[in-house]
């Protein structure tokens, strides 16, 4: 799906934290095409600890950019199964191809209620673009 020029794969899951989830034997994470573009210039990462329990809303993943430091988490307890490694070296991979390039993979109990496929999320951004470009319309 395509909303105001960013892609939004059909075969994902999205948290409105810029987050993408890919189900499997584990949960795949990554960033969404927006928020690589609002985080442009990765500049440093934190990754969690491979076996790593994360508590629900706690911080999972943390990132640097040359504006602001962000963080993921997820509505749910996981544990965390694979780290990128390649990412620790060139976090800016991720602006890149941010539907290619995953951040962690994950064990956990979903609550789908949190999540959005992609119909929902599409949406979620149209209205949160469409907010956006109103704020800085005068600018």
């Amino acid at each position: 799906m395509l909303i105001e020029g960013f892609i939004f794969p059909e075969d994902r899951l999205y948290l409105k934290n810029h987050v993408w989830l890919v189900e499997g034997d584990t949960l795949t994470i990554g960033i969404t095409h927006l928020g690589q573009s609002l985080s442009k210039e990765i500049v440093h990462i934190d990754l969690p600890d491979e076996g790593e329990t994360v508590k629900a809303h706690d911080m999972l993943i943390a990132y640097e950019t040359i504006k602001a430091v962000s963080q993921i988490s997820l509505p749910f307890d996981c544990v965390v199964e694979e780290v990128n490694d390649v990412l620790w070296d060139d976090p800016n991979l991720i602006n890149d191809d941010p539907y290619k390039i995953w951040m962690v993979k994950v064990k956990g109990d979903m609550d789908r209620g949190a999540l959005m496929d992609v119909g929902v999320a599409g949406k979620y951004y149209s209205e949160l673009i469409k907010k956006e470009k109103e704020r800085y319309a005068g600018y």
